[in-house]
């Protein structure tokens, strides 16, 4: 039986393995060094039957894939559940690298050794990597027609957190295994069912041997059969059935990830300790001899597309948004309460930095001044680029330093690109703009969940991009004869603040001054 157990986690280090990696499809430098010396650390983990150190090259490599996996989880935020998913895939084969360290080693791990060690190694190089790839891929897949269920999400949660839990309860407790298995199995039906909408005879094939692989799990979570059944039947239907065709399915489909963070249009721009009114001024980024632009955008015709017209807009709004320093502006914050003691200390940083500088004290007016001015293309690295400095007309002292252009997905449907400079790099906002009320607007970086979607806040240190857990919507209409617009911020999806604006036309004496 031990032979067998044998043959089967040599399969999927020396057979699947290299699949697995060509089917996650990167170009980072860490990813591409896992791929080339893959080959060398496999045939390693295979030679250690025989020299048992080995494992140890192994163990190293498990823990460098599972490194990639949580960099490339916190590059991504944790958005996308389907690339999270193989994320975490990652994270638990290097636990599979403990426990088959620990089985040819012969040592004792949390009171463990011998056959239960090699029986874990093999479910975290199995159950836990083969099956939050299958579903990642298959996320991908759904992606190209639309956006992801709430089934799937609802699948992938449950797949994140159960072959842990799996291991945990074959170890520790009998219940805890059984509700664990049958939390699994819940996660399993979901991709089994959404599985079979793909054209693959290979992948349905796949999904159709869950069924038997999860009853028999059951029974043995019941005792009601024995590990040498487990081994043989369980073992080969998972090898063979589940993990090889399912792989060779997806190798056919070769489904592409979500869009990539480095193709972002970011900014090439950096801040220092102190941005203030004249950091792009002071930079050399402000094009010489220009005409400035007046507004946000040229012409709020760039945003159409088959579910937003520019024509139903409010022509104030519009006017707005083209002629924004034609435009006085007051702005007066709300902080949630919670959050109003460290809005007291972040005051104190944003008002040296001079960014993100907001009002702190709830409902006090603060009147804005506008300033627009033409940015050097070549230097940010993205299009037709304006800064819009918002300053304290009273202090003088920079709210918002930022610099504003447009971007097109893959569709041609164009978002709102805004950097932030900050000290080492800068926070950049994409946000999608859509109808508001009847003629208003609304500017969001939550995203719908669809393959096209550029939506988000993407922080940039030391020219490493990463999307962060923030997230902000605008609102903007016309009521009682002037503009209005609402602006709340969310952290981890906790509404942190609110900034209420009314924008109202200057004068023709104040456009003058």
């Amino acid at each position: 039986m031990q032979i067998l157990l044998k043959v089967i986690i040599c399969l999927s280090i020396l057979i699947y393995f290299p699949i697995y990696l060509k089917l996650v499809q990167d170009e980072s430098h860490l990813y591409l060094f896992l791929k080339k010396y893959q080959p060398v650390f496999s045939l390693a983990a295979v030679f250690s039957f025989l020299l048992p150190p080995l494992s140890l090259f192994w163990l190293v490599f498990c823990f460098a894939v599972g490194t990639y996996g949580l960099l490339r989880f916190f590059q991504r935020g944790g958005f996308y559940i389907e690339e999270s998913l193989i994320d975490f895939s990652m994270l638990y084969l290097a636990l599979g690298g403990i426990w088959f360290a620990v089985f040819q080693m012969d040592w004792t791990f949390l009171g463990f050794s011998g056959l239960t060690a090699l029986l874990t190694a093999i479910h975290f190089h199995y159950s836990s990597l083969y099956t939050l790839l299958f579903l990642g891929l298959l996320g991908r897949t759904l992606k190209e027609k639309g956006r992801l269920s709430k089934w799937y999400f609802a699948g992938g949660i449950l797949l994140i957190i159960t072959p842990i839990l799996v291991a945990l309860g074959i170890t520790y407790s009998r219940v805890l295994e059984i509700a664990s298995v049958s939390v699994f199995m819940l996660g399993l039906f979901v991709y089994c069912g959404l599985s079979f909408s793909l054209q693959s005879i290979f992948i349905k094939l796949s999904s159709t041997s869950i069924f038997i692989s999860i009853s028999l799990s059951l029974l043995y979570s019941f005792r009601l059969v024995d590990i040498p059944i487990m081994v043989y039947m369980h073992g080969m239907i998972n090898t063979v059935l589940f993990a090889g065709f399912g792989l060779y399915g997806y190798l056919k489909l070769s489904p592409k990830s979500h869009f990539d963070i480095k193709d972002l249009p970011i900014s090439n721009i950096s801040g220092n300790r102190k941005m203030g009114i004249d950091f792009f001024s002071r930079q050399n980024f402000v094009e010489k001899n220009s005409v400035h632009p007046r507004g946000m955008v040229d012409d709020m015709g760039v945003f159409e597309r088959k579910d937003f017209k520019a024509s139903n807009v409010h022509p104030m709004i519009k006017d707005f948004y083209v002629n924004t320093v034609d435009f006085n502006m007051d702005i007066f914050p709300n902080w949630n309460k919670f959050f109003y003691p460290l809005a007291l200390i972040y005051k104190k940083i944003s008002d040296k930095m001079e960014q993100m500088n907001f009002p702190v004290n709830n409902y006090e007016t603060t009147e804005v001044n506008s300033e627009m001015l033409k940015i050097i293309d070549k230097m940010d690295q993205r299009d037709n680029v304006r800064a819009w400095i918002r300053s304290d007309l009273r202090s003088r002292k920079a709210i918002y330093v930022a610099a504003y252009s447009t971007n097109p997905n893959s569709l041609g449907e164009r978002f709102y690109n805004v950097f932030f400079p900050l000290p080492f790099g800068g926070m950049t906002s994409i946000l999608r703009i859509n109808h508001y009320r009847n003629d208003g607007v609304s500017l969001t970086s939550v995203s719908d969940k669809r393959r096209n979607d550029l939506n988000g806040v993407y922080l940039k240190l030391f020219k490493k991009n990463f999307r962060i857990p923030i997230n902000e919507t605008i609102d903007v209409w016309y009521e009682n004869n002037v503009l209005k617009a609402y602006h709340i911020s969310y952290l981890l999806g906790i509404p942190v603040l609110e900034l209420h604006y009314v924008m109202t036309p200057r004068d023709t004496n104040e456009k003058e001054a």
